[in-house]
């Protein structure tokens, strides 16, 4: 590439300012535009899956291969103990907890909900989930009472309860027969998922084992939080080596609407920005299409006194690429700062929280944009400008230097 040609290029752009400035600012504001959309929409997506493993699935479980048909309380994983020894002692594992599970009925002098039944050991249990970092109101299991329960606040609602109301849960037990309890609520949590806020509650995990009367040392689910999530296929297939006698998942499996949403979002971006590219290349080249037309004298002049076409090429590719080039440069930085500042602060959603959160988002959204995502919009825009300046270059080329003369 010649300095020489690029610098004369460089002057044909800036020979009218105001022109060149509409097309770099026209690049600058829909590239912004369309990067700051998706990294908003990329971190609303990124949150709702990082909510979703801290606050229900981890990133591995593991369960009796029958047990997740209909969530049978016969089908356990047994010697958990054990097998959470063998997990932890893994160096990719952070934490492993284990949880009985089974669907009932919480009732109140209001109403009743039917709800699936959470029993977790608290200590272990806070090294996996966040439940404890979303209670709102009361304490978790803190008080080492006996029948305690965790609720959300939308059940709370549900039932007309606070702290320390009572709840009956009653539920099959191990042989088949209809049991339950009286349980005192000890705290009130919320997250920012309401589908899954209406369906969960948690309860110690030795009160429910007492009461379905479970063999010792069995639960239903053992849950595996990892030190880095993207290792999650490859400990999966390790862990189902380990135990080829148990299902084991990954978050994914469990919740395939979380896979396929982290999946469309990089999709999405490259198809939006696409569209968006598109259309800035089209005014690109009714620019450079304005410039040949006010040159067309010079041109000829040029190619008369022996100019190449292939030279008469590079010159008008170079200011067409120079267009898009400068103008996604500038796009491309402020969006950067926008990211930045609002991935500390984040932008409030609160007046339209309730619809949010019922999908599983964050009332406040934060922008998330990898370094991949700006390279591919940095190739997309000097794509942009190569294409951009095919036509106009036709164009020229088409040009007859003494009619081009005499037309000037």
């Amino acid at each position: 590439m010649n300095s020489t040609n690029l610098k004369m290029a460089w002057r044909n752009v800036w020979r009218n300012k105001l022109r060149s400035s509409v097309v770099i600012m026209a690049v600058t504001v829909g590239l912004f535009g369309g990067l700051a959309a998706s990294g908003i929409m990329k971190g609303m997506v990124v949150d709702m899956v990082q909510n979703a493993l801290e606050n229900q699935t981890s990133h591995i479980q593991l369960h009796n291969k029958k047990f997740p048909a209909n969530n049978d309380v016969a089908f356990l994983i047994e010697n958990t103990s054990a097998i959470m020894q063998k997990l932890a002692a893994e160096p990719e594992v952070k934490a492993v907890c284990q949880r009985t599970k089974t669907f009932g009925m919480a009732s109140t002098a209001a109403t009743g909900v039917g709800v699936m039944i959470n029993g977790v050991q608290p200590g272990k249990e806070k090294l996996v989930t966040k439940i404890y970092d979303k209670i709102k109101s009361g304490s978790y299991f803190t008080s080492g009472k006996k029948n305690r329960v965790i609720l959300s606040e939308k059940l709370a609602k549900k039932l007309n309860v606070r702290v320390k109301s009572k709840v009956v849960i009653t539920f099959q037990d191990f042989k088949g027969n209809l049991t339950g309890a009286s349980f005192k609520v000890e705290g009130i949590y919320k997250t920012q998922n309401t589908m899954f806020d209406e369906q969960n509650l948690f309860v110690r995990k030795a009160d429910l084992d007492r009461l379905l009367e479970l063999p010792t040392g069995s639960s239903h689910e053992v849950a595996v939080l990892l030190n880095d999530y993207e290792e999650t296929s490859v400990m999966v297939e390790r862990i189902r080596k380990l135990f080829p006698e148990y299902l084991t998942e990954g978050w994914y499996d469990i919740d395939p609407y979380l896979r396929l949403t982290s999946a469309l979002t990089d999709f999405t971006l490259f198809i939006f920005m696409g569209i968006i590219m598109l259309a800035l290349g089209f005014a690109i080249v009714n620019t450079m299409l304005m410039v040949i037309l006010e040159r067309t004298k010079e041109l000829g002049m040029i190619m008369a006194i022996g100019m190449n076409r292939f030279r008469v090429f590079k010159m008008i590719m170079y200011e067409t690429s120079m267009l898009a080039i400068v103008g996604g440069i500038l796009g491309i930085l402020i969006t950067m700062l926008f990211t930045w500042y609002y991935g500390k602060e984040g932008i409030d959603i609160s007046a339209v929280a309730k619809g949010f959160e019922s999908l599983g988002y964050s009332s406040v959204m934060r922008p998330v944009l990898d370094l991949s995502d700006y390279l591919e919009v940095i190739l997309m825009v000097m794509l942009t400008g190569i294409v951009a300046s095919i036509f106009p270059t036709i164009r020229a080329l088409k040009m007859k230097p003494a009619e081009a003369i005499r037309e000037g």
